[in-house]
């Protein structure tokens, strides 16, 4: 795909990414983790499934967007939005990762599918 035809794809992925974010946002700070994955899965079931590079733009207007929030990028907040967005996602476990550096709880999520390890982190969940 060549880098024009890539910068349309991602910039028409970042239209349905503003479209869903306040909404996304708004749970986000008020349902719980488990039940909002469950509500953001059920919806992505009418969405399509993205081959891996659209996927990739996808998460490039995801990531576009997310840096630019109030209070700076959230993993969560990246997580829940390509979720709601891609019915491959929507199947994909979440994998939280924690652990107390300096003895201060830090923690991390992500998507089963993408590259990241939970190497590193002390405690391990799926959702």
């Amino acid at each position: 795909m060549s880098r024009v035809l890539r910068l349309a794809a991602t910039l028409w992925e970042l239209v349905r990414v503003l479209t869903i974010l306040p909404g996304v946002e708004a749970a986000r700070r008020s349902v719980g983790i488990k039940p909002l994955l469950a509500e953001l899965r059920a919806r992505s079931l009418v969405r399509p499934e993205r081959p891996p590079a659209a996927r990739l733009n996808l998460r490039r207007a995801i990531a576009w967007a997310d840096a630019r929030m109030p209070g700076g990028p959230n993993c969560f907040r990246r997580v829940l939005l390509e979720v709601a967005l891609d019915r491959g996602a929507g199947s994909e476990p979440a994998c939280m990762g924690f652990h107390c550096p300096g003895g201060k709880l830090a923690g991390h999520i992500w998507l089963a599918g993408h590259p990241e390890s939970s190497e590193g982190y002390q405690a391990n969940v799926r959702l």
